[in-house]
């Protein structure tokens, strides 16, 4: 297409050299075939070979005078002076194309200089361009229908070779898509040995790697899940702008953020308000390498953690970000209170009966012992407050083997109704004395009981105990044994003592069972208790497989519930109890 416009005016011009030589040579015969002769044989012979040879002759004298002129049939009396003559009289040949037809059609002239014996004279042949014209037209529509088969026959080529490397590419491209989301991509081989070949080979070479590269990373990666799945720690990663990165089951347990929950991305303080953990975090943006404090969540009201926090660096040694690890010291620290509270406890228990034991003792050694009254009533305080160290000692030892699995369990088949009986018989007295109503309702048909007949005892010797001291005069206790309703308690049966007293506030109900805890520490020291007896209770009975619920209402009474395992035939199995006793 670049060169059809040069093509287009060169064949022109080329047909036009043709012609212009052809004439010349023309011109030269004719200059041959015409008589040096002026008159009417020139005129003849150049009409004669004008028409033989399709030309028009003309003969031109050196004075610019017409000798003769195929075209007008005769001797012209005019000059030629035209530039074709000039040029062939100077140089021998000359050329014109000039409009000289009749129609106004462009025509060429040839012409020559002859010499004969002295005389010169100018021979021009001259032809119309009309069949240059329908020459040149006839080869500039071959020309375009050439180009425009060319055009049709590059562009099916190209269509063709195009679409073949567009499927190529498009593979290359779902390939490269493929890999770029991790999907594991076809198999690729080069089709050609060419540029694209080469980028299909080392695409190909390139997945091959990447997916070993990513099946090793996955393998890690499952390894580090199944590590921090299986930590009790909670685990946390941040970038150093506290954002973090990564947060195991456990963190997000601890944290408690809901299980569809997305913190990935989020800041650490939009995850836990607490200002303990900002703290923490400022420490080791300021430069800290380690650092490690307790921290109780939501306010005080959540879980206590120890929280360990250091930085993580790279091979390079610049600080990428923060690691967390939170461990859960709640129930540490609870039994740490529980611990001190207890020394501290069982020191004031102790103090307090050897503290009066001591006082009385010596003011017997003074003149206050030779009176045998005033040495009867000491002595009997004295015995009476060694009567309680007696049992405040006999009741830590009893918890004690308990919580060691060292005091051996003889189960068997224990009938509830009788254990009852037999415990209400022991406070007929108190009871008496109490003025407060005792009354049992065994339920008939009741199943046994698979337990331990004297710790069943002990267990409702505590708890009918407690319900008497209090309930005042004139109440009502009641001991009822009834087969365990619900699917939690499937299987048991339920040993319920209601009684009418006093009743315990609400807020102290989760700590009935806690060692030496006292609702009332006056009243329930001056009725002999040591603090221990519900705390032996639960330790029974969760060493038979059973459970404890205490409900109560403060002045409508308390209710204890007790759930011993139903036994379905009578069994006899020796076993340690791992847990307590009064």
């Amino acid at each position: 297409m670049v060169a059809a416009p040069w093509l287009w005016t060169r064949l022109e011009r080329n047909e036009l050299d043709a012609l212009r030589d052809r004439l010349t040579t023309e011109a030269a015969l004719v200059g041959d075939a015409v008589p040096w002769a002026e008159g009417a044989p020139l005129q003849d012979t150049c009409t004669s070979l004008s028409t033989d040879l399709g030309l028009r002759v003309t003969v031109i004298g050196t004075a610019g005078l017409v000798l003769c002129d195929s075209a007008h049939g005769g001797t012209a009396a005019r000059v030629e002076d035209q530039s074709e003559v000039r040029e062939a009289l100077a140089a021998g040949r000359g050329y014109a194309v000039r409009a000289d037809g009749p129609d106004g059609e462009r025509v060429m002239y040839a012409a020559i200089r002859q010499a004969h014996d002295g005389a010169t004279r100018i021979v021009r042949a001259a032809v119309p361009l009309t069949s240059v014209a329908e020459t040149v037209a006839q080869m500039r529509w071959l020309l375009l229908c050439g180009l425009l088969l060319g055009l049709l026959v590059a562009a099916a080529v190209a269509l063709l070779l195009a679409r073949r490397l567009m499927r190529r590419l498009q593979r290359l491209v779902g390939f490269a898509e493929k890999l770029a989301v991790g999907e594991s991509p076809p198999y690729i081989a080069p089709e050609q040995p060419d540029d694209v070949g080469k980028l299909e080979a080392q695409l190909g070479e390139m997945a091959r790697r990447i997916g070993g590269t990513i099946g090793e990373l996955r393998v890690e990666r499952e390894r580090l899940e199944a590590i921090l799945r299986g930590m009790v720690e909670g685990v946390l990663v941040t970038d150093l702008s506290g954002g973090v990165v990564l947060l195991n089951a456990r963190a997000r347990e601890l944290l408690a953020l809901p299980p569809d929950a997305s913190p990935r991305g989020r800041p650490l303080v939009e995850l836990s308000r607490d200002p303990a953990l900002g703290d923490l975090m400022r420490e080791l943006a300021a430069g800290a390498g380690i650092a490690s404090r307790d921290v109780t969540l939501r306010a005080g009201t959540g879980p206590t953690l120890q929280v360990n926090a250091a930085r993580l660096r790279g091979a390079d040694g610049e600080a990428f970000g923060f690691v967390l690890v939170l461990h859960d010291v709640t129930e540490l620290r609870r039994l740490e209170v529980i611990r001190r509270d207890f020394v501290a406890n069982v020191s004031h228990e102790l103090r307090t009966p050897l503290t009066a034991i001591k006082g009385y003792a010596e003011t017997l050694l003074g003149s206050a012992g030779d009176d045998r009254e005033t040495a009867r009533r000491f002595l009997a305080v004295i015995d009476r407050h060694s009567e309680r160290l007696g049992r405040l000692i006999n009741d830590l030892l009893t918890l004690s083997d308990l919580e060691l699995g060292r005091t051996p369990m003889r189960l068997n088949a224990v009938p509830v109704a009788a254990a009852v009986d037999d415990v209400l018989q022991i406070f007929a007295d108190p009871v008496a004395r109490a003025g407060v109503m005792v009354d049992s309702d065994v339920a008939p048909g009741l199943p046994p009981v698979h337990a331990d007949g004297d710790r069943l005892r002990q267990v409702l010797i505590n708890l009918v105990d407690n319900a008497i001291k209090y309930t005042p005069a004139g109440g009502r206790v009641l001991v009822r044994g009834v087969p365990a309703s619900g699917t939690e308690h499937a299987g048991m049966v339920e040993i319920a003592i209601e009684d009418s007293g006093i009743g315990i506030p609400a807020q102290d109900l989760p700590r009935l069972t806690e060692r030496f805890f006292r609702v009332d520490k006056a009243r329930s020291r001056e009725l002999g208790g040591t603090g221990l007896g519900l705390a032996i209770v639960k330790h029974i009975v969760q060493a038979h497989g059973g459970s404890l619920a205490i409900s109560s209402a403060l002045g409508q009474g308390t209710t204890v519930r007790v759930f011993f395992p139903a036994a379905v035939a009578p069994v006899i199995e020796v076993r340690p109890l791992a847990l307590v006793k009064r």
